[in-house]
């Protein structure tokens, strides 16, 4: 009596393949820099014939949108606005929250803070994808927030964001490979503390309560 036996079969998942490919993405910006990824790196890193990832992305510029997307590369804004009540918290205590949470979320991502530190002089296909997904999202925050608090007359809330976030990022960026600016210890989470309390007090002096 002979048994049959089903084949076992070789055939990829594509939801897996789509997932290795943009993971394997962020290992080339990380090992290689932006400049390092292209088809033929992304396949061979990947481990999967080109070919796939014109079928799931139709070029590279759709895998970099798609990689732009994943929420491990830039918070989504119902994460960072999670828990925020008007009915409770003053705008000056929401934006100082959503300030800290900013920082908390950019410095546990890598490849966003390679991204960061490379985006002004490198303007790529991927830095601008990554770069449109980033700012989307901030106007979300900053659209929310508006719709929900009265800001003061006579301050710019948006370009004081605007400032604020633009330290924070650069200094997130540079704490990757250096461990200091102008005298301020940026590497550790203490020194963070320190940095996000220099936040809060600006955000208090700008935002005072009539």
């Amino acid at each position: 009596m002979v048994t049959y036996v089903r084949p076992v079969s070789t055939r990829r998942d594509p939801d897996e393949t789509r997932v290795r490919i943009l993971d394997a993405l962020a290992r080339l910006i990380l090992r290689d820099g932006l400049s390092g990824v292209g088809i033929n790196a992304l396949a061979r890193e990947a481990g999967a014939d080109k070919v796939l990832i014109y079928r799931y992305f139709g070029d590279l510029d759709g895998t970099y949108r798609a990689f732009a997307e994943r929420s491990d590369f830039w918070y989504r804004a119902d994460a960072l606005l999670a828990g925020i009540d008007p009915a409770r918290m003053t705008l000056a205590d929401a934006i100082k929250l959503s300030f800290r949470r900013h920082a908390a979320e950019i410095r546990k991502r890598p490849v966003t803070l390679a991204v960061l530190a490379t985006e002004p002089a490198n303007r790529t296909a991927l830095v601008v994808a990554l770069e449109e997904i980033r700012e989307r999202r901030a106007g979300e925050i900053g659209a929310w927030l508006a719709a929900r608090y009265k800001f003061p007359s006579g301050v710019d809330v948006d370009a004081i964001g605007a400032l604020l976030a633009a330290a924070l990022n650069y200094l997130a960026a540079r704490s990757r490979k250096i461990r200091v600016f102008s005298g301020v210890k940026i590497k550790s989470d203490e020194d963070w503390e320190r940095l996000l309390k220099a936040v809060d007090c600006l955000i208090d002096g700008v935002l005072k309560e009539e």
